[in-house]
């Protein structure tokens, strides 16, 4: 029991729920992560099976939302590519390009080169050194 107290956290709780210091639910998730079952990880850490679990929900529920935002991006971008593709083919009509200013034709091609540029720099890894 002594340390089950050793591991919550000094803060006031609300509604009788209980607060662990951060490095107990890391190193918690970092076992999780490295293949530990719920149940192993509850027993060493002497914690409750269902903070464990909810841990484990609340990483996965947020692991579903960056997979979803990446692949949000990734049909954007995919999007972004094709429109570039199509202006291209649309630029090289004479008809068509006479019929605008080349500064309309210029911005137009710019901020869309410009935003797929930056979506794909943002998706490099950082090849700086730290």
């Amino acid at each position: 029991m002594a340390r089950r107290q050793q591991n919550r956290d000094s803060r006031d709780t609300k509604k009788g729920a209980k607060h662990y210091a951060p490095e107990v639910r890391a190193a918690a998730m970092a076992a999780l992560l490295a293949g530990q079952g719920v149940n192993e990880v509850a027993a060493q850490y002497r914690l409750p099976k269902q903070t464990v679990s909810r841990w484990r929900k609340q990483a996965r529920t947020e692991a579903d939302r960056s997979d979803d935002v990446g692949a949000l991006l990734l049909a954007y971008l995919r999007e972004n590519l094709i429109t570039l593709r199509e202006q291209a083919v649309t630029f090289r009509d004479p008809r068509w390009l006479k019929r605008q200013s080349a500064a309309d034709a210029g911005v137009l091609h710019g901020i869309l080169t410009d935003k797929a540029v930056r979506l794909l720099e943002a998706m490099e890894p950082s090849a700086r050194p730290e």
